[in-house]
């Protein structure tokens, strides 16, 4: 019983912590699934997803090879423990499902603004061209300006690490834990300096990915209670913990399963 209650409790509060706003499930009747992408482990999701969301995608239509869902109850489940309180998570997504079947489908309605910033700004290096920085609304259009700035003196470090070190150590800098507001829970709190997991969490995913560093955000548990950090992949193929907000750094599996818990089989070789 003690156990069925912490398992609810802590599922409670993955949900609260995303944000995610159930409204009426997504229309999936029209969709071809013959001609989406199927997926049979974890990690080969997460990079999917995570590869549409960097070039602005908000829609997602895949099948589960290895998932029948049948109804609701198992439906409201699958969500909360393999997304919420996994790989997957957005201030603001809706969700499909076909039961009795792997097919599933979600839709972004708001993005974090570390994505947003990240994208812009990936946009412009790549092709010198500015169309998703006009997108931008001026609250997203001052943090890119904080960003740039961040992210030039951590270029001017010579490997991955040490830019990696250099954004952990200046958003620990700028910033302080306050858990008040939306605010809060973004990297747009490096504009007033307050935020708290999830906003530690989105600033060192964008300027990660501002220096061309392979880092991504995940979902789970840290003693008990709903938490965001990062995980960091570097160019031999190894990956790392990174929690900002506790000043851990690049810590392995092993260093953190005491206190954290998550979907480790997303993160390739983790360490």
């Amino acid at each position: 019983m003690i156990k069925k209650f912490f398992f609810a409790l802590i599922v409670g509060l993955l949900v609260m912590s995303s944000q995610i706003v159930a409204h009426a499930d997504m229309d999936v009747s029209s969709v071809n699934w013959d001609s989406v992408q199927r997926f049979s482990n974890r990690a080969d999701l997460a990079s999917y997803i995570e590869e549409g969301r960097r070039k602005g995608q908000t829609e997602f239509y895949f099948v589960l090879t290895n998932v029948v869902i049948n109804n609701k109850e198992e439906y409201d489940r699958f969500f909360r423990e393999e997304f919420v309180g996994g790989y997957v998570s957005a201030p603001r997504i809706d969700r499909g499902v076909v039961y009795g079947t792997g097919r599933l489908a979600y839709r972004i309605y708001r993005e974090y603004p570390g994505m947003l910033v990240a994208n812009a700004y990936d946009e412009y290096i790549r092709t010198k061209e500015n169309y998703k920085w006009l997108e931008l609304n001026a609250e997203e259009k001052q943090l890119y300006n904080i960003a740039v700035g961040i992210v030039a003196e951590a270029n001017k470090r010579n490997s991955e690490v040490e830019k990696a070190r250099y954004i952990h150590d200046e958003i620990c800098r700028r910033v302080h834990y306050k858990n008040e507001n939306e605010r809060n829970t973004t990297a747009l709190g490096l504009i007033d300096g307050y935020v708290q997991c999830r906003g530690y969490a989105d600033a060192f995913y964008m300027l990660g990915r501002m220096c061309g560093l392979n880092v991504r955000k995940i979902n789970g548990t840290r003693d008990r209670s709903a938490h965001m950090w990062n995980w960091i992949t570097f160019k031999d193929g190894k990956s790392y913990f990174v929690d900002v907000g506790y000043r851990y750094f690049l810590k392995t599996k092993a260093q953190m399963e005491k206190n954290y818990w998550c979907k480790w089989d997303v993160v390739p070789n983790l360490q």
